[in-house]
């Protein structure tokens, strides 16, 4: 295979880490934030002092976008140096941004969860962060065995 072929394989497993962990970022966010717009609501029709501490939980999974930036840099590196393991990229890419994706989508059910009992309760705001912290772990988790992963791919 020549091996412009093999970096722009390896390129679009860059690119689909990125991709894809913003595509999770997008739907974490949006269902976070339906939550807080309806909880917001829901003070204002009260008469109540709409909580914009919430506005944290919509914002958490942006995060995971951040990370498959990082990664996108990381294999772009890595596919200039060996365009020969081009598969290993692609594959990296994919999956990883499929972590990372699901986690942010999952942080954002849990924020979304979090943003309705704050509102309700006006207590536990740090408990609900603590939730949002550890789903945030796997992202990290992914992150990081991957560039390990890398460094045994020579």
């Amino acid at each position: 295979m020549e091996i412009q072929t093999m970096k722009t394989l390896g390129e679009m497993g860059a690119t689909a880490a990125l991709g894809v962990s913003a595509i999770g970022s997008a739907i974490g966010i949006g269902l976070a934030g339906s939550a807080a717009v309806g909880a917001w609501k829901k003070a204002y029709a009260q008469g109540k002092n709409a909580l914009f501490t919430l506005l944290v939980f919509v914002g958490a999974p942006m995060s995971q976008t951040i990370y498959g930036m990082i990664m996108l840099i990381f294999i772009n590196g890595a596919v200039q140096n060996n365009p020969e393991n081009w598969a290993a990229y692609l594959g990296a890419g994919i999956f990883g941004g499929l972590g990372m994706g699901a986690s942010a989508w999952f942080q954002g059910k849990a924020g979304a969860a979090a943003a309705d009992a704050l509102s309700e309760t006006g207590k536990g705001f740090a408990n609900y962060l603590m939730v949002l912290g550890v789903v945030e772990t796997i992202s990290l988790f992914v992150l990081v065995f991957t560039q390990m992963a890398f460094v045994s791919v020579k």
